[in-house]
Order: structure tokens, then C-alpha cells, then sequence
């Protein structure tokens, strides 16, 4: 029963890299955005900084500094009273102390919850600044704030909570006070993420950091008082399952924080929310629409870690229809105003939790109009919402935003020539060692013939013509395929569709295009294409769940010039394969690539098989320009079954489609795979993908042993490397 068989899983304490529940993928975004003039990122680092500057001045906090002595008579254990606990009137010397729901005693400021709430909110502010400016004195400051409370012998706090909200005349503690030390977990460790880099902050010090956390994690796991916490059933729990999840992460134990974000769905979220999505616990508070909000927020946050250690909460569903969705929709109109609170709330709310909720669900259900930027919140004007700090940590959801820097104004890009092929071994799945050697230095192979499907591509291509919506484009009307209106194709065809513009359409989405068993079984785990992709990156290959979909182009009007998009993909894809579906003409379209500048890219990346971040961007450009300067592109073309295979950084383009002036047009098609090798610990990435707005690239996702890139290192884990 939880949490005995985790606390069987905690490992003794040994330090490690600690871990960290906020995806570097969202720092970096919200550290690029905040250059941008207005932009909510860049309002938030702006009153941030006025808030970390006074916190310079904060003088060290410590538990030991109190007038009281808790029942241990040691200052050093942390002691509190339980907020709605009152003196009982009816008894001369009032206790013991009865229950008023959401009344708030202030005798509870009087110990030493307050303090705490103080230390994290500074080291926070401190350590985001730190993160954003690189200003030392921030680090400096949060380092010695961290110091004091954790780590110095003579001032640091004992890592339990024997004694947190306590109720005069009944206990000297309850499971309750829990619920005070979840902030270390959903502020002060992501605070701690920013400054274990600075100089302020030693090796040693993290470590000394990671006992203190791993001594609290163990008493939370095993003690009578946390073990009912964790079965409490409400926000207490939820709260008790972020710290346990951060903590086990902090110290280096993932395993066990997968452990626990796995039964989140049938032990929170099928317990706590009816199929309707009301939260019948919280609704029974005094405090109604706080706890409702407060509770979902925790709910959300571990679908959030879950996003990132390959544990799908957010899309946990019961047989009878609760899950994390139907509780935020009914939620959501309370918040916006667009309906009125008819339940308790004897105190004001604080818009600051369905903030919270809101831009962790715009994220996670990858929804730009749940976003509370976006969103008219009933209790936060414009200036509160794009001054929040949860900007900094948690950036406005916008879909993919690309990093990198357009191509210079100066930059003219050459016209491809048609490519000719070497004799190479083409039709069988094989790699020579002269085709090996080809690709290394080009960036590229292709192997005539490989596939012989037919039947699989006449469907492909009738697959194409039965989806194109309300007939924008008619199969039997080429008059329709040039300067296809791209105007007419709404949101709705977009997500469902995938994107059309500028006589492209790149069809894809995240319902279902790309997981059709002919297009899986027949081209992307066709037992020909795994093994020409193990030849080139070893035999464990990770299993195909969807290839990106079907990429089309279609020609421009006849004596019209089209334009190249030379560009590198940002995912991390170890091997690329484009599948020609139906005869590709020279000059129609056919996949442009610039050879060789896989090599001179290859080193601005984040990692070897990762996104270009902002660190990078500026580098990235300019050897970009300088491939687009020097290179010429070839356009490679082809008969159905011939296949593409080609590094991911490699410059490439969808060609130009000439065929009208040729007086033959061609729709040119194509099924793009990706593939990995297996073995990895895989994660998604809401920037770059795949993330819930990319699943098009669910088989490339990043994973955490990749590496910094090197110039010699690009070949490191290939088969041939």
C-alpha cells in the first residue's frame, strides 16, 4: 500500500547530478524571449529584478530563532500551529482547540511556517535573477539563505516535521504540516537549478543540499506522520506526491519518482475527480474555489514532471471519464468569469492558482487559448499576468517558436542541380562500405528501389486526394493546384490536417495521420528500411509508432519562380529517411539538400542530436550562411520505392516544383521517418518536439544521455562510427 513499497524503493543516500523538475527546454525559451520588447517573458525578468534586488538585502533566516522551544526542546526542529485551529470558548483555558474551516489564526504566524515561507520566496527570487542576468551578487545571497537554513550545523533545520500544525491541547504535530514544505519542492529546488553553476555555489555544497533533501525524503516516506499524509486523499496527498516525485529527482533516484507519477492517475485522479471534473473533497472546504484550484495545480505540475520522465499523466482516463481535462473544463469558466461561484469561498481567491493552472494546461494540452496571457482571468488584469514569475519558469505557450536566426538579406540562395547518382548497390537492404563512406561525407545516400509496395503507394496516394477538405484542391482540376489557397484553410484543417502554405502541405497532425498501419507497417517498420537504418546505427532500434506523415508540394504556376527553404531539423532524429510514394521528375519538387553541411552545422547544436538554443543561435547562422554561400544544392528525384536517407542536420529544402512549365504536373510525394536507436531514457520537448504539438515526431524524441556536441564527434554511436 502507498508509500511502502517507494519507500522500499529509496536507494541510501550517495551524491549524484541532482535533477530537476523544470525542463531546461523552457528556461531557455523564456531566457530568449525575454530579449523581446514587452513580450510577457521580458515583463516578468523586469519586476522580477526589483524584487531580487531587495532581496539582497534580506538577512539570513534560521530556525533556530525563536522564542519557543519545540516539545523536543531543540530549536533546530521545525515547529507550527495548525492555521484554522482556535481556542474554544467554551473552556476556561480553550482547549483543546477547535476546527473554523478558512478562518485563519494569526497565532499561527507566531511560529515558524512564516519564516520559512520567507526563505523560499527569497532564495527563489534570487536564484530566477541569477538564472537571467548571470549577476553574482544574486547566487551570492541565495547560496548564504540556503546555507544557513539547511546545511550550517549551528543554524540548519532538522529534516522532519514531528512537529508542523500542531493543535494546542491535542497533539504536538499532525501529518498536515506536510503541506507547509511543499514549496521547497515547487519553488526553492527550480530556484537551486539556477545557481548550482555559479561561483558562489560548490560542488559540496549541492551535495550537503542533497543529503539534507534525502533525510527528509526518507522520514516522509516511512514515518507514521507521512505516511498519512500520502493517504489522505486530497490536495494534502497531491502536494506529498510533487514533493516526493522532486526530491527523489534532486537526489538522483528517477526510477523512484517514475515510480510514483505512474499510479498518480488511479490513486489521485480517479479517486479525487467525479466524471464531471468536480472535486467533491474540496468542494466541501469553506475555501471552495482555492482548493479546488490549489489541488488541480498539483495535479498538473506532476503531469507536468510526468511530460518529462515519459509518464503520461495528463492523459490518464478512467473507465468512467475522470481525468485531469474534465476537471480543468469545469474549473476553467469560474475563472474566467463567464460563470459565477455558487460554492463556499469565505475568503478572497487567489488568482495566482488558476493563473498556474491555466499556463500549465495551455502546455500541456498544447491549447494557445488556455494560456492566461491569452485569456481573460476575472481577478488579474494584463499588467499582473505578463509581470508573473511563472513567465520566467513556465513561458506563454505559443506552439514552436524556432531559435535561430533568419537567413542574412545578403545570402542568395543557389539553384539546385539535379543530382547523379554514384553506382552504388541500390534494391537491397545493404550498406557497402563505399556507400558508408558517401554518406559521411555528403550528408546523404539514396537507395534505388528499396521498397516495393505498390498497393501501398496507389492508397498513399489516394489517402491524400480523400482528405483535402471541401475540395481546395481538386484531383482531376490542375488548374486547383496552382497557388492553392492557402486562405481557405482554416484551424480546424490545420489541426486535423496539417499545415498548407505556399503550394506545400505538409499533412500531419496529432490525430492520428502518420499512425495508419500502411504507412507504419509497410514503410516505416518495413523490415527493408530497419534494416538499411541498422546497418547505419546499430541493430537495437527503437520500435516505429509514427512516421511524420505525408509531405506534399505542389507546382507553381507555369513561368512562376518558386523559392527554397534551406533550413536544419531541430529534433533528435539519429537517422532521417524520405520515402518517394510516386514518381518525383528532375526539376519537380524533388528533396534539395546542400552536401556535406551536416559536418560544418553539426557543432551549434545544444547536443549532438538536439535543438540549436539560443547560446548557439548566432554561431549556427553564420555557418549556415556560409554553406548557403558556397554550397550548391542538389535536388535528388526518383521513381516510387526509392528512399532518401539522410543525416538530420543536414541543410535540405522541399524543392520547387517546376513540373506545370514542364507541362506535366506531378504532385510531388513523400513519407518522411525518423529513427532512433533504443536503450535511451526519452523525454519531449514542447519547443522543438515532440511534445503534445508535434507527435508527428513521437519516434524522435530527445533523451537525456545525449552530449554536447564536438567537431569530431558526429559519428559517435553510429554503426559504422
Amino acid at each position: 500500500m502507498y508509500p511502502e513499497e517507494e519507500a522500499h524503493q529509496l536507494k541510501p543516500f550517495s551524491p549524484s547530478t541532482p535533477l530537476f523538475t523544470t525542463d531546461i527546454i523552457h528556461t531557455r525559451r523564456a531566457l530568449l524571449l525575454s530579449d523581446y520588447t514587452d513580450y510577457p517573458c521580458e515583463q516578468a525578468r523586469k519586476a522580477l529584478l526589483v524584487k531580487a534586488d531587495a532581496a539582497l538585502n534580506q538577512e539570513p533566516l534560521t530556525i533556530v530563532n525563536k522564542p519557543i522551544l519545540p516539545p523536543s526542546g531543540d530549536k533546530h526542529d521545525y515547529m507550527s500551529m495548525s492555521p484554522y485551529r482556535w481556542p474554544d470558548p467554551d473552556k476556561p483555558d480553550g482547549l483543546p482547540y477547535i476546527r473554523r474551516d478558512g478562518e485563519r489564526n494569526p497565532d499561527a504566524d507566531k511560529t515558524d511556517r512564516p519564516k520559512l515561507a520567507e526563505l523560499i520566496l527569497a532564495v527563489k527570487t534570487l536564484g530566477i535573477a541569477y538564472g537571467f542576468t548571470k549577476k553574482e551578487a544574486y547566487a551570492n545571497q541565495a547560496a548564504l539563505l540556503l546555507r544557513t537554513w539547511f546545511i550550517d550545523p549551528e543554524t540548519k533545520m532538522n529534516p522532519h516535521l514531528l512537529y508542523g500544525q500542531s493543535v494546542p491541547g491535542r497533539n504536538n504535530g499532525q501529518c498536515f504540516g506536510l503541506i507547509e514544505t511543499s514549496w521547497l519542492a515547487r519553488d526553492l529546488l527550480p530556484a537551486v537549478k539556477f545557481i548550482v553553476d555559479s561561483t558562489s555555489w560548490s560542488v559540496k555544497d549541492t551535495e550537503n543540499l542533497q543529503a539534507w533533501f534525502h533525510a527528509f525524503l526518507e522520514w516522509m516516506l516511512n514515518h507514521p506522520l507521512g505516511i498519512e499524509e500520502a493517504r489522505f486523499g486530497n490536495n494534502h496527498s497531491n502536494s506529498y506526491d510533487v514533493q516526493v516525485v522532486t526530491y527523489a529527482l534532486f537526489v538522483g533516484q528517477p526510477d523512484l519518482a517514475q515510480m510514483v507519477l505512474q499510479g498518480v492517475g488511479e490513486r489521485r485522479i480517479a479517486a479525487q475527480i467525479e466524471p464531471n471534473g468536480e472535486q467533491p473533497k474540496e468542494l466541501k472546504r469553506t475555501k471552495a474555489l482555492g482548493y479546488c484550484s490549489m489541488s488541480l495545480e498539483l495535479l498538473l505540475e506532476l503531469a507536468e514532471i510526468g511530460r518529462q520522465w515519459d509518464v503520461d499523466v495528463i492523459g490518464y482516463k478512467s473507465s468512467d471519464g475522470r481525468s485531469l481535462r474534465r476537471a480543468f473544463d469545469w474549473l476553467l469558466p469560474y475563472w474566467t468569469g463567464a460563470s459565477e461561484w455558487t460554492y463556499p469561498q469565505i475568503q478572497p481567491f487567489s488568482w495566482e492558482r488558476a493563473f498556474g493552472c491555466m499556463r500549465l494546461a495551455a502546455h500541456l494540452f498544447a491549447d494557445i487559448n488556455l494560456d492566461p496571457v491569452k485569456t481573460t482571468l476575472a481577478g488579474m488584469d494584463q499588467t499582473e499576468t505578463t509581470q508573473h514569475i511563472y513567465n520566467l519558469i513556465l513561458p506563454p505557450f505559443e506552439g514552436s517558436r524556432s531559435t535561430t536566426p533568419r537567413v542574412a538579406e545578403d545570402v542568395a540562395v543557389h539553384a539546385p542541380i539535379t543530382f547523379v547518382d554514384p553506382e552504388f548497390a541500390n534494391g537491397t537492404p545493404t550498406l557497402s562500405e563505399e556507400e558508408a563512406t558517401f554518406f559521411k561525407e555528403n550528408g546523404f545516400l539514396i537507395k534505388r528501389g528499396l521498397l516495393d509496395e505498390k498497393e501501398t503507394f496507389e492508397r498513399i496516394v489516394d489517402y491524400v486526394w480523400e482528405n483535402v477538405p471541401r475540395e481546395i484542391v481538386k484531383r482531376d482540376d490542375v488548374q486547383t493546384w496552382f497557388d492553392a489557397p492557402q486562405g481557405l484553410w482554416t484551424e480546424e484543417d490545420a489541426a486535423k490536417l496539417g499545415l498548407f502554405g505556399r503550394g506545400s502541405w505538409k499533412m500531419r497532425s496529432r490525430y492520428g495521420i502518420g499512425t495508419e498501419p500502411f504507412l507504419l507497417d509497410k514503410i516505416g517498420n518495413h523490415p527493408h528500411m530497419r534494416k538499411v537504418v541498422s546497418l547505419f546505427i546499430g541493430e537495437s532500434l527503437k520500435p516505429t509508432e509514427r512516421v511524420r506523415g505525408i509531405y506534399a508540394v505542389f507546382p507553381v504556376p507555369p513561368d512562376t519562380d518558386g523559392r527554397l527553404s534551406p533550413h536544419a531539423d531541430h529534433t533528435a532524429s539519429q537517422i532521417s529517411a524520405m520515402v518517394i510514394v510516386d514518381e518525383v521528375p528532375p526539376q519537380c519538387g524533388g528533396f534539395t539538400v546542400w552536401p556535406g553541411s551536416h559536418l560544418i552545422v553539426h557543432p551549434f547544436s545544444d547536443t549532438v542530436h538536439g535543438p540549436v538554443g539560443p547560446d548557439h543561435s548566432e554561431a549556427y547562422a553564420q555557418a549556415r550562411d556560409d554553406v548557403l554561400r558556397n554550397v550548391t544544392p542538389v535536388e535528388l528525384s526518383g521513381q516510387a520505392g526509392d528512399v532518401i536517407f539522410w543525416h538530420p542536420r543536414l541543410m535540405h529544402s522541399g524543392g520547387i516544383n517546376r513540373s506545370a512549365s514542364l507541362e506535366r504536373p506531378v504532385l510531388r510525394l513523400i513519407v518522411p521517418c525518423d529513427y532512433q536507436r533504443d536503450g535511451f531514457t526519452f523525454f519531449d520537448d514542447l519547443v522543438d518536439g515532440p511534445g503534445p504539438s508535434h507527435q508527428w515526431w513521437v519516434d524522435t524524441r530527445n533523451f537525456r544521455e545525449d552530449v554536447p556536441p564536438t567537431p569530431d564527434n558526429i559519428w559517435d554511436g553510429w554503426a559504422f562510427g
